[in-house]
């Protein structure tokens, strides 16, 4: 698991990631998610559509600030960040693409605040698979998928490019 301070709204706490491959419990979790159960405290994000950590942290950081200032979309946090992912303005669509679903064997978990150590045990206990680390997201990457959510143009091939053009479809989202 990593963490990462969010420099700008330190009462939000750190944002928490963790990628699991091997999923043996997709199902189970995607219904306790769509059912918003709270002991599920943080998002489940199918790792195949995360092009780089920062894409996660960009969602994340929005996710916390519109937390703080009471402007959530979704109205629970977790679905918050896998709705800010998305350059949909729909909720559905953007859990459906972004969220785990029931043939998910490799996802990324993403909670916002909270004591690490207590986190990653929340996180490991929660999610039967296999801790790696974020190096893996190379190989998970579903390039097809990615360039359709995001209408990448074709032209976009440098990694860094695509990466620039999925930031600046989360951050213009509010804006469009």
């Amino acid at each position: 698991m990593e963490s990462f301070p969010i420099e700008s709204l330190p009462t939000a706490g750190d944002i928490h990631m963790a990628c699991f491959v091997g999923v043996k419990n997709a199902p189970e979790l995607k219904e306790r998610f769509q059912n918003q159960d709270e002991t599920l405290s943080f998002a489940l994000v199918e790792s195949t559509l995360i092009m780089d950590v920062f894409q996660l942290l960009l969602a994340a950081t929005k996710a916390a600030h519109d937390n703080e200032t009471g402007n959530l979309t979704t109205k629970v946090l977790s679905s918050e960040i896998i709705y800010n992912l998305s350059p949909s303005k729909s909720i559905a669509e953007s859990l459906k693409r972004f969220a785990i679903s029931e043939d998910t064997t490799s996802l990324i978990a993403v909670k916002i605040g909270g004591n690490p150590d207590e986190v990653m045990e929340d996180m490991s206990r929660t999610v039967e698979g296999n801790l790696v680390s974020f190096s893996k997201l190379d190989q998970e990457k579903d390039m097809v998928r990615l360039r359709q959510y995001y209408k990448i143009d074709p032209k976009v091939t440098e990694d860094k490019d695509i990466l620039n053009w999925i930031t600046g479809a989360i951050a213009t989202k509010d804006i469009q």
